[in-house]
C-alpha cells in the first residue's frame, strides 16, 4: 500500500535498505584518504570501475602523495589518466587540489566540509564521500546519480538538484543514519532500481513505491481490492 506521509515513507525505506544492504560501500578502490580524494574527483561523470582500473596501478607505482603528482606535472598526469572521461579538465583540477593540500593543509586531506569544498574539484558530494568513508562522519548525504533517481522514484523528494535534495534528506533521515542511508540507496540504484530497466517485480520496496505502481499495474489493482 502506498504511503502518503513522506516522513513515514522515509522511515520505512531507511529500515528496509539497512536490512538488505548492510555491507554496501563506496565502489571506488582506495587505501587512504588521498587516494579516495583523487579518485572521487576523477569519478565525476565517469564509471567507478574505469577510475579503479586506471588509478590502481598509478597509486601503487607513481602517485602516492600530492607531491608525486605535482612533481610529474599536469601534462604527464593528464596523459596517465587519458582513458578517464574529461581527463584534461580533471587533470587541471587534481593539480589544483594537490597544490591546495600542500599549501593549506600540510599535504593532508582535511576532515571538515568547509575545508574539503575549498579544494579544487571537490563539491559537497565528494566531500561527503570523504567524510563518511575516511572520517566516520554519519550526518552526511552523498547525493550521486543513483540517490537522485531512486529517491525521486520512491517519492522521497521532488527536487532534482543535489544541494536541494541533500537538504530534504537532512530533514527526513536521522543524523546518525544519513551516511548509511545514502550509500544503501545508491546501492539499490545499482542493483535493482536501474536507470533504464528497473527490476520492480523483485524490488523489496515495490509495495510502497509510486513508480512501481506505474510499471506494475497489477500491484495497484491488488491494493485496491484490499481496501474494499
Amino acid at each position: 500500500m502506498l504511503v502518503k506521509d513522506r516522513q513515514k515513507q522515509a522511515d520505512i525505506v531507511t529500515k528496509r535498505l539497512s536490512e538488505h544492504y548492510p555491507d554496501a560501500k563506496v565502489h571506488l578502490d582506495y587505501k587512504n584518504a588521498f587516494q579516495l580524494l583523487i579518485s572521487t574527483i576523477l569519478a565525476a561523470q565517469c564509471r567507478d570501475v574505469l577510475v579503479n582500473k586506471v588509478m590502481g596501478p598509478l597509486y601503487k607505482e607513481k602517485y602516492k602523495t600530492p607531491q608525486d603528482i605535482l612533481k610529474a606535472g599536469e601534462a604527464k598526469f593528464r596523459d596517465d589518466i587519458k582513458l578517464i572521461n574529461f581527463f584534461a579538465n580533471k587533470a587541471r583540477l587534481v593539480i589544483g587540489c594537490c597544490k591546495a593540500l600542500i599549501e593549506n593543509f600540510g599535504g593532508k586531506v582535511p576532515s571538515t566540509m568547509p575545508e574539503l569544498v575549498s579544494l579544487p574539484g571537490v563539491g559537497r558530494k565528494s566531500a561527503s564521500v570523504i567524510l563518511g568513508n575516511i572520517f566516520g562522519v554519519k550526518d552526511v548525504i552523498i547525493v550521486d546519480t543513483h540517490v537522485i533517481r531512486v529517491g525521486g522514484r520512491l517519492g522521497l523528494t521532488d527536487q532534482t538538484v543535489g544541494d536541494k535534495i541533500e537538504k530534504e534528506y537532512k530533514k527526513l533521515i536521522p543524523p546518525d543514519k544519513q551516511f548509511r542511508f545514502s550509500v544503501e540507496l545508491s546501492e539499490h540504484g545499482r542493483v535493482i532500481c536501474d536507470a533504464r530497466y528497473p527490476k520492480c517485480p523483485v524490488c523489496f520496496l515495490n509495495d510502497i513505491c509510486p513508480s512501481a505502481y506505474i510499471v506494475m499495474p497489477e500491484r495497484k489493482k491488488k491494493d485496491a481490492s484490499k481496501s474494499r
